[in-house]
């Protein structure tokens, strides 16, 4: 395989650990596989035959381990859902040969795909790591609990599907639908904000400066006026936004979106179906080009 193919499948993981980290060499794909969606799949079920999982040097080493790990998820969007659990269930197969590289291997799976910081977060992914580890049952309760919790709060309004929908009163006063709020534009963005948060002001700064002219902005709150906090920065977003508070008072733990970090941001469809979520400034660009 070519340092070019290389660059394709792992630009998700580039600079994501540390540029030292040692990193496990790359199965030989066949000449006879030409297709690169052939080449990704031989390359995911082979990635780890290179890896002693006895070796406590290795599996011992948190760069490394973290490193390949997210070379490994990195391949996950060029193949099917299939494949990708065929290759998920012979890692952990593998590394069950040792309880500790196991754990360890599971605990920087469940970081990876499912922290809100992590360079190659993606629920979808991190659900066919959970379903395989519940399965296994190989965990200890406490961790199996929460991995169990991770599981619900991923299947929150999950791409492909119709998100939540809920009520909420915009600056005006009026009280709307996030429905009827996306039917005005082909894709909304939706940014639940605390308007005391400077991760969130720089992204709406971005949004600001991206000249969305076609593109809807729902901004939600959903931690209250706070002494009128809320109020006066509604008052300085951009006047074709909708921003507004959930009617509920207990939004936030109602379980309709999981707010797993500040902000949180989705992409919708007019229809309210999600298109991409967990976005970032750095991943809101490419999936609006992508959307």
């Amino acid at each position: 395989m070519t340092k070019i193919l290389l660059t394709v499948f792992f630009s998700a993981a580039v600079g994501a650990v540390s540029a030292g980290a040692r990193e496990l060499p790359l199965p030989a794909v066949p000449d006879s596989l030409r297709q690169p969606e052939r080449r990704a799949e031989f390359v995911m079920k082979h990635f780890w035959d290179a890896m002693d999982w006895r070796d406590t040097a290795l599996t011992r080493d948190d760069l490394f381990m973290e490193q390949n790990a997210a070379n490994f998820y990195s391949i996950f969007h060029l193949t099917d859902s299939v494949t990708a659990s065929e290759a998920v269930a012979a890692m952990f197969g593998a590394a069950s040969v040792d309880p500790e590289a196991y754990r360890r291997i599971a605990e920087i799976s469940q970081t990876y795909l499912f922290e809100p910081e992590s360079p190659v977060v993606n629920d979808e992914t991190f659900l066919v790591v959970a379903d395989r580890l519940l399965a296994d049952g190989r965990l200890g309760e406490a961790d199996l609990v929460r991995l169990e919790d991770a599981r619900g709060a991923a299947l929150l309004n999950r791409v492909g599907h119709r998100g939540a929908d809920f009520e909420f009163v915009d600056r005006d006063g009026r009280k709307r639908r996030l429905s009827d709020a996306v039917s005005a534009a082909d894709r909304t963005i939706l940014m639940f904000y605390d308007p005391d948060c400077q991760d969130c002001a720089l992204f709406e700064h971005h949004l600001e400066n991206a000249g969305l002219s076609d593109v809807g902005v729902v901004m939600i709150s959903p931690y209250g006026e706070q002494d009128g906090l809320w109020a006066r920065h509604a008052a300085t977003m951009p006047a074709r936004w909708i921003v507004g508070l959930p009617v509920a008072d207990d939004f936030e733990d109602a379980g309709m979106y999981e707010l797993r970090s500040t902000p949180t941001v989705l992409l919708l469809d007019r229809n309210l179906t999600v298109l991409a979520k967990n976005l970032t400034i750095d991943t809101i660009d490419a999936a609006l080009k992508k959307n």
